[in-house]
C-alpha cells in the first residue's frame, strides 16, 4: 500500500517539557502586610516610650509612656522597665537544708554567686528568688505574719523540691534577704581607700536574713 500524502515517515519527537521555573516566593496578601507595620511601629513606640518615661523624664516624655499602658499590662512589662531602668536590692533566698543524719547542715543560696552554664540559669534564678520574695511580702501584708501554717505554697514547694534534690534531707528552713546596692559614692570612696576593686559582696551589703519558715521532709 502507498504512503498517505503528507504523513512522515518518522515519527515526530514529543515536544521538550519546558524547564520549570523557580516558584516565586508567596507574599502576604497586602492587608497582612499593613497590619504587621502597624504592629511594628506600634511594638517599637511602646518600648521607646516606656524607656523614656522612667524618672526622671518630661511631662511630655511621661504622657506618651502612658499611650501605652495597655501595651504593657498586655505583655507584662513594667516590672521589667522598673528593674532594669531603676534597680531595686536584689531578693536572694537562703535555705537551710538539716541532715537527717545528724550531719552538718547545708546552705544553699538562690541565685547562687557563680552560676555555671547560660546567662538565663542566672536570670531563672533571680526570677525565683523574686517570686518568693514577692509572694511572702504579700502574705504578711495579707495575714500580719509569715511562716507555719500561712507560709505560701510557693515557699512549700521551694523546700520540697531542695529535699528531693538533696538526698538525706529532713527539713528545710527558709530565710529571704536582700543583695542592697551601693551608691555611686561609696564606690568611688571605697575604691580610692583600698586602691583596688570594690567587694559587692561585702556583709555590710545584705540584710538581715528573714524567716520565712521551716518545712519537714520525708528525708529521701
Amino acid at each position: 500500500m502507498g504512503e498517505t500524502p503528507g504523513a512522515s515517515t518518522a515519527a515526530e519527537p514529543s515536544p521538550t517539557p519546558a524547564v520549570a521555573s523557580e516558584e516565586e516566593p508567596l507574599l502576604w496578601p497586602s492587608w497582612a502586610r499593613r497590619a504587621a507595620t502597624v504592629a511594628l511601629v506600634v511594638h517599637i513606640a511602646a518600648v521607646a516610650g516606656g524607656a523614656l518615661g522612667v524618672p526622671p523624664s518630661s511631662l511630655l516624655e511621661r504622657r506618651f509612656a502612658d499611650l501605652f499602658t495597655w501595651h504593657h499590662g498586655l505583655f507584662d512589662q513594667g516590672y521589667a522597665y522598673r528593674y532594669y531602668a531603676e534597680p531595686p536590692p536584689t531578693p536572694i533566698v537562703v535555705a537551710t537544708l538539716h541532715r537527717a543524719d545528724g550531719g552538718p547542715d547545708v546552705t544553699v543560696r538562690i541565685p547562687e554567686r557563680e552560676v555555671a552554664g547560660p546567662p538565663m540559669r542566672r536570670q531563672r534564678q533571680l526570677a525565683l528568688a523574686n517570686a518568693l520574695f514577692g509572694s511572702s511580702r504579700a502574705m504578711h501584708r495579707d495575714h500580719g505574719h509569715e511562716g507555719g501554717d500561712e507560709a505560701s505554697w510557693l515557699a512549700r514547694s521551694y523546700a520540697r523540691h531542695l529535699g528531693r534534690t538533696h538526698p538525706g534531707t529532713s527539713s528545710v528552713t527558709l530565710r529571704l534577704q536582700q543583695h542592697l546596692i551601693p551608691s555611686p559614692d561609696r564606690v568611688l570612696d571605697a575604691m580610692e581607700e583600698t586602691g583596688g576593686r570594690f567587694d559587692l559582696f561585702d556583709e555590710s551589703l545584705f540584710t538581715t536574713p528573714r524567716w520565712i519558715g521551716d518545712f519537714p521532709c520525708d528525708g529521701s
